[in-house]
């Protein structure tokens, strides 16, 4: 019990900081996301997969056990959809794209160390790229090509992969500002997904706990089955178990406001799930040990 409390304590404490913050100062929110999206974390995304050791098995099954439990939470969130009859298809949004860059980024490095934040890494790279492709596809309709091509988080991945794989080093005169913003980012993100959940608020609670309970049940689920039938084990377990539980991202009622694709429900989603996310954290990070 202390351990987990180690872990996840920290992680919501800055995300509550962040929460007070917000009420009492007049910090400009967008700067600081900015900040976070275009500067650090790509510098983070660099350092981490740059300097890991490339074993193209692990990062497979873990990039494939992405993908498989987006896919399906899309088909349970696609089948609600048609079922209910609302056509609000910005609900699709929470239930496939969850936070895999302000929590889980920080939860498996605190849970398990480097091999758990380098897993984390290879995750928020994948969910990244769907989010930036087929999250404004949802959204939009169209472009989500462009937009990745625009974002700095796909060089700084891309960058950090050839890098680990064509095993070569950077001076230090070059990797130490790198790692040093990069250092900045995880406090960076918790801070601001608690700024932005001040702002927040709750709609409609059926389509909510509809889709949240897509979200974690569904993406447990999901990467239970995965799990059992490719027989994956080790960190890459632990931390696909752990990513599927997690809330939607904040990112997503960027998206939804911009393209005014039910924005006011995905906050809501993201509300609930980040709430339950106090209980559903703890709960899983026993259950995979």
């Amino acid at each position: 019990m202390g351990s987990l409390l180690e872990t996840v304590v920290p992680v919501f404490g800055i995300v509550l900081l962040g929460w007070w913050l917000a009420g009492r100062s007049r910090m400009d929110l967008p700067t600081l996301s900015n900040l976070a999206l275009m500067v650090t974390s790509p510098c983070l995304m660099f350092s981490v997969l740059g300097s890991a050791e490339v074993d193209l098995e692990s990062w497979g099954v873990l990039v494939a056990g992405t993908l498989w439990i987006a896919l399906g939470t899309a088909a349970l969130a696609a089948l609600y959809l048609w079922i209910d009859g609302s056509g609000q298809r910005g609900l699709l949004l929470p239930a496939i794209f969850w936070n895999a860059g302000n929590l889980t980024l920080p939860l498996a490095r605190l849970a398990y160390g480097d091999a758990g934040l380098e897993a984390a890494a290879v995750i928020f790279v994948t969910v990244a790229i769907l989010n930036s492709t087929v999250g404004l596809w949802i959204a939009k309709g169209e472009n989500g090509l462009f937009e990745i091509v625009r974002m700095p988080l796909a060089y700084g991945s891309v960058g950090g992969l050839t890098l680990a794989v064509s095993g070569q080093t950077l001076p230090r005169i070059i990797m130490e500002p790198i790692e040093m913003l990069g250092a900045m980012a995880i406090p960076l993100l918790l801070l601001n997904l608690g700024m932005h959940l001040r702002n927040l608020g709750l709609r409609d609670i059926r389509h909510t706990v509809v889709v949240v309970a897509i979200r974690v049940i569904g993406g447990a689920t999901c990467a239970a089955l995965f799990i059992a039938l490719f027989g994956v084990s080790g960190v890459e377990r632990k931390v696909l178990l752990l990513a599927s539980i997690m809330p939607a991202a904040v990112i997503n009622v960027i998206i939804a406001q911009r393209y005014s694709r039910d924005p006011s429900l995905v906050a809501s989603a993201v509300v609930l799930g980040t709430l339950i996310s106090l209980v559903t954290i703890p709960a899983m990070l026993y259950f995979a040990g």
